[in-house]
């Protein structure tokens, strides 16, 4: 199972957790299939992330000078003094969290402007009109 942005849950994806808003009521159980229709009602709910089956979405590789991969080899220097320390590493945990997820948001921003960037390259596309014209005798 993996938790995701909203903004990277897709049509057909099975959600394998229950999805709740922000005030705990529970919109959507586990097992539930996702639609364009339930994720838009998410999206007006407030709803910013969902937990689906498996692993569909590739979380690394955050756009930008450094690689995911780097910053996770910086997170485990920076906490190498408290390898035993539970509250350290909770807060560890949190941040590689937090890490993962802006790089999915990225992401997810990343692929909405090349979207949007092809859509709008192919709607300026002149179409030429091939049609044979009739003569006149």
């Amino acid at each position: 199972m993996q938790k995701i942005p909203l903004t990277l849950a897709k049509p057909g994806m099975t959600l394998a957790k229950p999805v709740t808003r922000p005030d705990g009521i529970a919109v959507a159980g586990a097992g539930s299939e996702l639609s364009q229709g339930i994720l838009d009602r998410f999206d007006s709910m407030g709803i910013t992330h969902v937990v689906v089956e498996g692993e569909p979405v590739k979380l690394d590789g955050q756009p930008g000078t450094t690689s995911y991969d780097k910053r996770l080899e910086r997170l485990d220097y920076l906490f190498r003094r408290f390898p035993d320390d539970k509250w350290m590493g909770q807060i560890k945990r949190l941040v590689d969290h937090y890490f993962r997820m802006k790089a999915a948001a990225s992401a997810a921003l990343a692929e909405a402007a090349r979207a949007a960037r092809a859509a709008s390259q192919s709607e300026a596309a002149p179409e030429v009109d091939n049609t044979p014209k009739p003569k006149d005798a």
